[in-house]
């Protein structure tokens, strides 16, 4: 992932735009607005935790009408969501290689990446759910003294932007002593698993402070916040026993 900056941000949020914007039109489908406020719609649904009212706004009709774009794709990720939250594993997974396959260069591709990801691990025994629970419980009482030197904000996904939707990913994560971030889990998120895949992406690029001293690496743990009123996506963010950085929340 390249160096966030202002600029850079500006140019992916007018990206997106462009993405969820530009569809051309179906005599047999809705108009651009219509499908673009339906599929807002259907986040604010799921974001209420209502995945019966994302089926209503995005059924097979609505996605079969939309061509391939960013508006389709999305939609696709929060029914595998919706799937994933229901126990309906199988059709999650489904769902979300369909969209690394046949749209592999999606913003929604990259989340399904990270789900099926994952699902695979969680599949493969109870090894890794072990670990998430102990990242858990680390998470909540996790305190460091590493000073971060670069922490770049996490993309903030379009659809759930134009929704106005606010949310948080806790990640729990290794720092090595020469600074690198390595196997980050997302062990609390609201609304559940839409931010997990943008939060855990930055978290990969982050680099802290070297510890010369250091021979054994350190887990810690951040709360990344996302607020669509500002425009950005967080860090307004706050370790664990720490000062909230541009205003942001804490680790209850």
């Amino acid at each position: 992932m390249p160096k966030q900056s202002t600029v850079l941000y500006a140019g992916a949020v007018l990206v997106s735009a462009l993405l969820l914007l530009g569809c051309p039109t179906r005599s047999a489908m809705p108009t651009d607005s219509r499908l673009l406020d339906g599929a807002t719609d259907a986040y604010r649904a799921y974001e209420r935790g209502d995945c019966d009212g994302v089926w209503r706004w995005a059924d097979r009709e609505v996605i079969a009408s939309a061509e391939a774009g960013e508006i389709r794709h999305s939609l696709l990720l929060i029914q595998g969501f919706c799937h994933e939250l229901a126990g309906s594993l199988s059709a999650a997974m489904e769902t979300y290689r369909g969209l690394v396959r046949d749209a592999p260069l999606s913003f929604a591709s990259d989340d399904a990446r990270e789900r099926l990801r994952i699902l695979r691990l969680t599949e493969s025994g109870p090894d890794y759910r072990q670990w998430v629970e102990a990242a858990r419980d680390r998470a909540s009482s996790a305190t460091s003294g590493r000073v971060p030197l670069d922490r770049i904000l996490a993309d903030f996904p379009p659809l759930a932007e134009r929704a106005g939707i606010e949310g948080y990913a806790v990640v729990e994560f290794g720092v090595t002593p020469r600074g690198d971030t390595f196997a980050p889990i997302v062990v609390d998120s609201r609304p559940p698993l839409l931010f997990d895949g943008v939060a855990l992406r930055a978290v990969r690029e982050w680099r802290y402070e070297r510890d010369l001293h250091g021979s054994e690496s350190e887990r810690q743990a951040i709360r990344i916040v996302f607020l669509p009123v500002t425009g950005e996506a967080s860090s307004p963010a706050q370790e664990p026993g720490g000062e909230p950085s541009g205003g942001g929340s804490t680790i209850q």
